[in-house]
């Protein structure tokens, strides 16, 4: 009992974690609200002994204080007409117990399925909220899974049934101080009998129950995993006919994800017909010992009679009981999962990066960035991926970063967005610390990326990505689109700006895509524009298009580009060529193909 204490006080201490403290004080209330319904669970049981002892013997009425005084109370005049009253009385009472009871139900399931969606908020806050590195560390399927399937868990397998067997055992603890006060050694031996019989059920589905628990939490994630991996990449997989192996895949982590449902759902069908032997035994002892006291079955019938609508209502908190806490045991490793994010979230968002709770300096940009002997190593990385790296970009030049795959241009394009903190060394715009204030740097970026998301909405949305409808500047959506090279094709669709592009752009070509990207980012028209590889999907035709509109930003806007193709940067103002994370060399186009043999020969 005391590892089921210990585990149980473990969770709970977790449970807590999740709610405010106004949250607490609420489920407090409720907590005295399921004390008075144990209360009258209780009264409902204590009423029927003496009900049944009064139709068996109308003549209590006049011999017991308490009765005579309720008779001149109600008026009655005769026997008869007090059990009357006796029956509606007990009808009103089992009428507003009822009310009562499905009022309490009602509060808390909607107290509580408000609580599951802000926990699911505040989830998905922290990960928004939380550092670049997390998700190179994170696989996105555990943390949907966490947002879309284990908090609701966490409510539907651990809080509900946890309220449940609270609710259960004061009812039980009740009920039993009551038996026990009218028939002190009968309730005894019922109490221990049962208790053991709780005790040895739980013993034994207890450490497979919490492995079969953790099973499902794992292959919940797993399971999500296939599916992304199936249908993200649906082009290759069926290219590659891959279709088999992501359905084996598929097949092979449902049925261990089943069998750990399966086995959780036998696991709460047996309490019954364990519980009801036990239970009807314990009833049957109580008769055969009170006939080996020497009692007359009728002196008896009274107790009897008490101790079979107890055993009605104690059988069905008992099953409960064992039930909830098996779902419980099952459902735990949802809340470590929640718990365990949202404590290294909130840590590691505290950690001093800038500074606290004072009104941040803006960051400016008029003169220059400038990178300082910027060190930069991946966790669990045994090498830096970048090694004392300074140079400066004066406002309104273009740049471009190129080198072989492995190099560290992503790393300090990374760094240059306030994505990754440095190791080492720092970013600066006008001697200004980026990580001071990243909202205020951000805001001065546009970013283009090799991958471009795109989402099942329209043109106008995805370019306006993240904006809501009414804020929408259509004159900038267009002038963005324009000078993505963009414009002609969508003046030619029939819906314009609002056709549909598909999930993930399925709907647009490679170079369509990604020129989309590019539009997003010049949406806001900012005053540094970041492309990562982003002309890779254009043909030679668009690419020149783009380079066209790009030299006619130049000296209005700060470029700053990665490229493999080198025709991208041939223009650039200065390019610098890196090797494993270090700038071997720097200068123009063709200063460095005719000083660099490396150069040269990646050009050619």
């Amino acid at each position: 009992m005391g590892t089921i204490s210990l585990s149980m006080y473990s969770s709970f201490k977790k449970i807590l974690y999740l709610f405010s403290d106004r949250e607490k004080v609420q489920i407090g209330l409720i907590f005295l609200l399921i004390l008075v319904g144990a209360a009258i669970e209780t009264s409902a049981v204590g009423l029927i002994a003496p009900f049944i002892a009064i139709l068996n013997n109308p003549e209590i009425i006049f011999k017991q204080t308490t009765l005579q005084a309720i008779y001149h109370f109600i008026g009655a005049r005769s026997s008869r007409e007090f059990l009357l009253w006796a029956t509606y009385g007990l009808i009103a009472f089992y009428c507003l117990k009822g009310i009562y009871l499905a009022t309490l139900a009602y509060i808390q399931i909607s107290f509580f399925n408000q609580k599951q969606i802000v926990i699911s908020e505040r989830l998905l806050k922290a990960y928004l909220d939380s550092p670049y590195i997390f998700y190179l560390q994170r696989n996105s399927a555990d943390l949907i899974s966490n947002i879309t399937s284990e908090v609701s868990q966490i409510f539907v397998g651990v809080i509900s049934p946890f309220l449940t067997l609270l609710t259960e055992i004061i009812v039980m603890t009740f009920v039993t101080i009551f038996l026990i006060t009218f028939e002190p050694v009968s309730s005894a031996i019922a109490a221990i009998s049962l208790s053991l019989s709780i005790l040895i059920f739980n013993q034994i589905l207890r450490k497979q129950v919490s492995k079969q628990g953790l099973l499902r939490q794992q292959y919940t994630v797993k399971l999500l995993q296939s599916v992304n991996q199936s249908l993200g990449g649906i082009k290759e997989t069926k290219v590659l006919g891959r279709e088999s192996f992501f359905i084996e895949a598929y097949i092979q982590n449902n049925q261990i994800l089943n069998r750990a449902n399966l086995f959780v759902t036998l696991a709460n069908q047996l309490p019954p017909l364990f519980i009801e032997a036990i239970v009807m035994t314990v009833l049957l002892l109580i008769i055969v010992f009170t006939i080996l006291r020497g009692k007359e079955i009728s002196a008896v019938l009274q107790t009897i009679s008490l101790f079979a609508i107890a055993a009605l209502r104690l059988m069905p908190s008992i099953k409960r009981i064992l039930a909830t806490l098996t779902t419980i045991r099952y459902f735990q490793a949802s809340v470590n999962a929640v718990y365990q994010d949202l404590v290294a979230l909130k840590v590691m968002q505290h950690k001093p990066k800038s500074i606290s709770n004072q009104l941040l300096p803006l960051i400016s940009f008029e003169r220059e960035i400038q990178l300082q002997n910027i060190d930069y190593q991946y966790p669990n990385s045994k090498e830096r991926s970048l090694k004392n790296i300074s140079l400066v970009i004066p406002k309104g030049s273009t740049v471009g970063f190129v080198g072989s795959s492995g190099a560290g241009k992503t790393t300090i394009v990374d760094i240059i967005l306030g994505l990754l903190t440095p190791c080492k060394g720092q970013v600066t715009v006008d001697d200004h610390d980026i990580q001071i204030n990243l909202t205020s740097w951000h805001q001065h970026l546009g970013y283009i990326p090799q991958s471009i998301y795109l989402s099942d909405d329209t043109i106008r949305n995805n370019i306006a990505f993240g904006i809501p409808n009414e804020k929408i500047i259509e004159d900038k959506v267009w002038s963005a689109l324009e000078s993505a090279q963009l414009k002609e094709m969508v003046c030619n669709l029939p819906a314009k700006i609002d056709t549909f592009v598909g999930e993930q752009g399925i709907r647009l070509s490679g170079g369509q895509r990604q020129r989309i990207g590019i539009a997003r980012a010049l949406y806001h028209n900012p005053d540094v524009l970041i492309m990562d590889e982003a002309t890779a999907s254009l043909d030679n035709t668009t690419e020149r298009e783009f380079i066209q509109a790009l030299e006619a930003m130049s000296g209005k806007k700060t470029i700053i580009m990665i490229a493999h193709r080198l025709s991208t940067v041939k223009n650039c103002d200065r390019i610098y060529f890196m090797q494993n994370g270090i700038v071997i060399d720097s200068g123009t186009y063709d200063d460095l193909f005719l000083r660099n043999q490396a150069f040269k020969t990646m050009a050619k």
